[in-house]
């Protein structure tokens, strides 16, 4: 799935106003990738915590999954013969996984990531070993410095519209999601794109 270019003057907005969808334009995740790798290529001190960063970040835009969901990865969850990704979805009452196809972008980030940091592809560490909290703070900080608003559920939005527009059946994009009832998922729907001056 590449991307399409969105418009930064576009906003994605509910046919209610009670239900507004932030996402990232393509400019703002390029900037974001390249203000994580610049830290890494410069901060050999701190190499492996923005190295870390940029492949979650990766993460959260391949796959659409929440933010405790991404943190509960392991190596072994990736299957790159079949190009997908298991993921626990959290917001149901029983442990349950759903399977997502591995875009390319996402399958480099993680190889490269996981040989950079001498992971064994079949562990059963966790992919991200940080606290939610400290995501919270990495992203703001980036938000400060970037000057646009950056925080987890705003990569899964991103997912989402990105699936719209590549016309992604309903049913499909449901599972992608994790989302228990198609209601959920149908409000990606009723989305307009809309110009704000």
């Amino acid at each position: 799935m590449s991307i399409i270019p969105i418009d930064r003057k576009m906003r994605i907005q509910a046919k209610t106003p009670e239900m507004k969808i932030e996402f990232f334009t393509d400019d703002e995740i390029e900037r974001m990738k390249i203000f994580i790798q610049d830290k890494f290529k410069n901060e050999n001190k701190r190499f492996k915590i923005h190295r870390r960063y940029f492949a979650l970040l990766i993460t959260l835009l391949r796959t659409g999954g929440r933010i405790d969901e991404v943190l509960e990865l392991k190596p072994k969850d990736f299957d790159f013969q079949n190009n997908i990704v298991r993921l626990i979805t959290l917001k149901k009452r029983k442990e349950s996984y759903r399977n997502i196809p591995v875009h390319t972008e996402l399958k480099t980030a993680i190889m490269e990531y996981l040989l950079e940091m001498h992971m064994d592809p079949r562990s059963d560490e966790k992919l991200f070993p940080m606290k939610r909290q400290s995501v919270d703070e990495y992203f703001k900080k980036m938000q400060n410095e970037l000057g646009f608003r950056i925080h987890a559920h705003k990569f899964r939005h991103t997912f989402a519209v990105k699936a719209i527009m590549f016309g992604v059946p309903l049913n499909v994009f449901q599972k992608w999601l994790g989302h228990s009832s198609v209601f959920t998922t149908s409000n990606y729907n009723e989305i307009l794109v809309m110009h704000t001056k």
